[in-house]
């Protein structure tokens, strides 16, 4: 089950990254650390009602954030939808012991049907040059990429799914 995620599953959402983050530290992936995503930025998904959580046995096992918010860096990239309404994707997380059981695709599945009934006529993304599982689920669904921005940790390459009504 895939709900909006509350101030009470703050703590179960920082638990994830913390596994997340320890996971790709032992696969020398250097995309997240205790600088970002930090409690605060998590708290702010929460708050804004940008956040659902993939729930199984009343357990929390990953989430995403939803919502219309990009970096500039994004500005300087050739979007193949302009003008219209983009949803952008941010901070895809499986717990490190739950990966590999369909969770991601699932979330994406959820966010994809989200972007559908809400009128999007696109998603954005972004992904870790060196996170190649991040790039490979995207880039299985479809996903093209537009091309790379360096933000603090590195290169991200930038992806997008044009939405059909």
């Amino acid at each position: 089950m895939i709900k909006k995620l509350s101030g009470d599953n703050l703590s179960d959402t920082f638990l994830i990254i913390k596994s997340v983050i320890d996971k790709m530290t032992d696969e020398m992936i250097h995309q997240w650390d205790e600088i970002y995503p930090g409690l605060e930025v998590l708290e702010q998904d929460i708050m804004n009602g940008e956040a659902y959580g993939l729930f199984s046995l009343n357990e929390l096992k990953g989430f995403v954030v939803l919502n219309e918010k990009y970096s500039l860096e994004y500005d300087s990239l050739d979007w193949a939808t302009v003008g219209g309404k983009s949803l952008i994707i941010h901070r895809l997380s499986v717990k490190a012991s739950c990966q590999g059981q369909g969770i991601a695709t699932t979330l994406m599945n959820f966010s994809e049907k989200y972007a559908k009934e809400n009128g999007y006529s696109s998603i954005k993304l972004d992904a870790f040059l060196d996170n190649k599982t991040a790039l490979n689920l995207y880039e299985k669904r479809g996903y093209h990429k537009v091309g790379t921005v360096t933000f603090r940790k590195g290169l991200f390459n930038c992806y997008e799914k044009v939405i059909n009504s």
